[in-house]
């Protein structure tokens, strides 16, 4: 049955999760506003990749055929040595006769601009820094930095990894005592990586670009823990990601307060929430915001210098491909990971990074927050009333679904990032042995593929292909 005519819902957040949940209510006819921190949108990071499974959702929403224009889509992933040698080769075509569709690589600027597209401009209000929420008997009360307000019948917080939702969530639950331990503890950090994406390249010099597929390769260090990935998109652009495990750095943010990582912040215990539009998080300025150039020359440069003698795998030199990025498509990243156990409380609920941060191997993040609002509008469009019992029902009902596949996704990352960055004799023996059979469990991550059945929008008509439509 259709959701309550008059149901609104406020989205804190406009990053990718945040804009495909408007696009998935803006198609179920349900009412809501996006309410974003920055003042101007500007998506960080350089490559996404999405999955088969997703695509059924992306078919069904009218974006697939605008998304496959702008992608290439995933054909493998290839291992090698600093010096060039085959480590071994993951084989993703597989997947697509079960599926029906191929996993995508695209530009995540391309992909955040595409759903942006699909917005209208009076339901988007940039600028606006959340402070609080007041709870009321018919909804909630959305109050922003410059004392403005927003109702609606029930938030949605899809603002990334710190929150502004979770921690006023999280601070009302605290003070009831009702915050469990688990989500006290900070999220964990000890990788950090510099990504960025060239401007269009020579297809002479790098024939690759021509290839109607993306072919990912990833280059080892020797004895060290940095790995460099290189990833041909359409456009004859090259987006690289260069990086590794740092053992020293620690994120603290609980529910109350979040503070940077010793190492990385520009003055003692600042606070900086950032917006939820860059994937991960950002070295933090002085003017709160993240901008690449003002620490590219100190920071991103030194971290690069770990790969400058990596043989390029196509000719030439790998730092060829860093030297043709624009600093401003360069972006230095600290990758956390956090699995929450509160996800809502009263009328806010959590989607994407806010209350599942996944360490961002093959799109894991992405896909989880899309599969995330996939289910959340679903049981919203079937709402009977806009009552905080019927909330509550579905938010509990939505973590069920929702809960374990995002622990199987955190997991599976976590263990492919442990068979990259991993030193040492049985390392490597592993390595040879995973990228030579090929473990379901990493084809699974790759593919997203867990199950026969097929997440979709039950209130739409379902898409083409094989498989049971959940």
């Amino acid at each position: 049955m259709p959701p309550p005519s008059d149901l609104r819902v406020i989205i804190v957040g406009a990053g990718l999760a945040g804009l495909i949940m408007a696009i998935m209510l803006e198609k179920a006819g349900i009412d809501y506003h996006i309410l974003e921190q920055a003042s101007r949108l500007r998506p960080l990071g350089t490559s996404i990749s999405l999955h088969p499974v997703i695509l059924d959702i992306v078919d069904q929403l009218g974006l697939l055929d605008e998304m496959v224009a702008m992608s290439k889509p995933l054909r493998g992933i290839t291992v090698l040595s600093s010096k060039g040698r085959k480590v071994g080769r993951i084989d993703t075509r597989s997947k697509k006769q079960k599926r029906g569709h191929q996993a995508m690589v695209m530009s995540r600027p391309d992909l955040h601009e595409l759903l942006l597209s699909k917005i209208p401009a009076q339901k988007l209000t940039t600028g606006m820094r959340v402070l609080g929420m007041t709870e009321t008997q018919s909804g909630v009360l959305v109050t922003c930095a410059d004392e403005s307000t927003f109702f609606g019948h029930l938030v949605v917080g899809a603002d990334g990894a710190y929150s502004a939702t979770r921690r006023i969530m999280y601070s009302d639950l605290k003070m009831q005592g009702l915050l469990p331990e688990a989500d006290k503890t900070p999220l964990y950090v000890d990788k950090q990586c510099v990504v960025g994406m060239t401007c269009p390249l020579d297809p002479v010099k790098y024939p690759v670009l021509l290839d109607s597929g993306c072919e990912v390769k990833v280059l080892l260090g020797k004895d060290q823990h940095t790995s460099m990935w290189i990833l041909p998109l359409q456009g004859n652009r090259l987006a690289w990601c260069v990086g590794g495990p740092d053992p020293q750095m620690m994120m603290q943010d609980t529910g109350s307060g979040r503070s940077s990582p010793s190492n990385h912040s520009h003055g003692s215990g600042r606070q900086s929430p950032p917006s939820s539009i860059g994937r991960g998080r950002q070295s933090p300025t002085s003017s709160g915001r993240n901008s690449p150039q003002d620490w590219y020359p100190e920071t991103a440069v030194e971290i690069c210098e770990d790969v400058r003698n990596f043989k390029c795998p196509y000719g030439g030199s790998v730092m060829d491909i860093i030297d043709a990025t624009p600093k401003g498509l360069v972006s230095k990243v600290l990758l956390e990971e956090k699995m929450c156990c509160t996800w809502y409380h009263g009328r806010i609920v959590l989607i994407g990074d806010a209350c599942h941060k996944i360490v961002p191997f093959f799109g894991q993040g992405a896909s989880q927050a899309i599969l995330d609002a996939a289910c959340l509008v679903n049981m919203l469009y079937d709402l009977p009333s806009r009552s905080s019992a019927d909330l509550t029902a579905i938010f509990k009902s939505y973590v069920e679904q929702r809960s374990g596949p995002a622990r199987v996704a955190s997991d599976s990352s976590r263990e492919f990032a442990d068979l990259i960055y991993d030193q040492g004799f049985k390392a490597d023996v592993a390595r040879s042995i995973v990228l030579r059979f090929t473990p379901m469990w990493l084809l699974r991550m790759i593919t997203g593929t867990t199950t026969g059945i097929r997440p979709g929008l039950t209130f739409l008509p379902p898409p083409t292909g094989t498989g049971k439509l959940l």
